[in-house]
């Protein structure tokens, strides 16, 4: 028993610094509230911005054309397609009647 008071103090003072130790370790992994709080000041300020920005773009695509409005676009595109190769046939024929005219006033005045 003699033998326990004798190192009992060394024991206790290793103990306390192994504690010391093992808070301090445990700080070590852990934040501290004030920076807890700039970093949800800082992840609240990014959600807003990020939701702003969410927003927007749904106002975007809202803004963007049906698909029944492309369907009637894309078949006015074709409607106009059509008018655009038979006015192209016709102006092939206008060219080829001025080309003959053509031919014709060089033999007569050549």
């Amino acid at each position: 028993m003699d033998e326990l008071f004798r190192w009992w103090p060394l024991i206790i003072f290793l103990s306390q610094g192994l504690l010391a130790w093992f808070v301090w370790s445990l700080k070590q992994q852990f934040i501290s509230r004030a920076d807890c709080k700039d970093c949800k000041k800082d992840r609240s300020a990014a959600d807003h911005e990020a939701s702003d920005r969410i927003e927007d773009v749904e106002d975007d695509v809202g803004k963007l054309a049906t698909r029944d409005e492309m369907a009637a676009l894309g078949n006015k595109i074709e409607r106009l397609s059509e008018k655009i190769g038979n006015l192209d046939g016709r102006l092939s024929g206008i060219n080829r009647a001025v080309d003959l005219l053509n031919q014709h006033h060089l033999k007569v005045n050549g």
